[in-house]
């Protein structure tokens, strides 16, 4: 039998006991974000019947647009012509572009601040409609009627944390930093252009064309053809014959 007295590791023993209960809730919480993937996915399925009407599903089979983060077309379904032709008007004050490589880089910018606008209403827009979601899961699990139990940060931190919404923020921040780099790009190239223009000499004025005139001393200007006789002194004119 062993003669070693018996030490009693307090620390190590509350470590363990820390670790064991956060083994029990993370896998609590992958249940949690388990249960709440389904009830999305049943919610959607009910409401994903797609266009029953023959104008519907005309329009959706000529619609290849998922956010308009990426399209190519500046303006998408919905987007006023008018407020963008505002925006390009103000930004057009603000830089007075003075050449056409200015003017190229400031619709530029036009475009990429319009896209950038856009990106920051569907990012306001998906933290809203995942914290409704978040908001009726908690209701329908735990019973809970009164929404002010739940501010926004809240519904928001819970939706962020589940792993099923990680794709859909991953997705939206690279876009939303993909436009932001786009549009810092384009206004550095439109700062760029103008400082040159300023520190650049401006160009030499354009000289008018010299108008020769003839005097006497100077040659007569050449009309296209060789004169058949120039007289190079007084005898060297034919004499004169009078043919009566």
């Amino acid at each position: 039998m062993s003669t070693e007295a018996f030490v009693f590791d307090r620390e190590a023993f509350i470590a363990k006991c820390v670790a064991d209960h956060e083994a029990e809730l993370a896998v609590e919480a992958a249940a949690h974000r388990a249960r709440l993937q389904t009830m999305t996915n049943r919610r959607n399925a009910i409401k994903s019947t797609g266009p029953r009407t023959p104008e519907g599903k005309a329009a959706s089979s000529k619609n290849r647009l998922a956010h308009g983060l990426c399209s190519s077309s500046l303006l998408i379904r919905g987007e006023s012509p008018e407020e963008f032709e505002a925006l390009h008007t103000e930004i057009v004050g603000a830089y007075r572009p003075a050449t056409p490589e200015e003017k190229i880089l400031t619709d530029q910018l036009a475009e990429a601040q319009w896209r950038l606008n856009r990106a920051r209403r569907v990012e306001a827009k998906t933290f809203s409609m995942l914290a409704d979601d978040t908001f009726t899961y908690l209701k329908e699990e735990n019973g809970e009627e009164d929404p002010a139990n739940y501010d926004s940060d809240q519904l928001v931190a819970i939706s962020f944390a589940s792993v099923p919404n990680e794709t859909i923020f991953r997705n939206l921040y690279r876009y939303v930093a993909a436009i932001e780099k786009s549009h810092q790009r384009c206004l550095k190239n439109l700062q760029y252009a103008q400082e040159k223009r300023r520190t650049l000499p401006p160009p030499p004025p354009v000289q008018p064309e010299e108008v020769k005139v003839a005097t006497a001393n100077s040659p007569l200007p050449e009309v296209g053809f060789e004169p058949q006789f120039v007289p190079t002194g007084p005898g060297s004119a034919p004499a004169y014959t009078d043919r009566c």
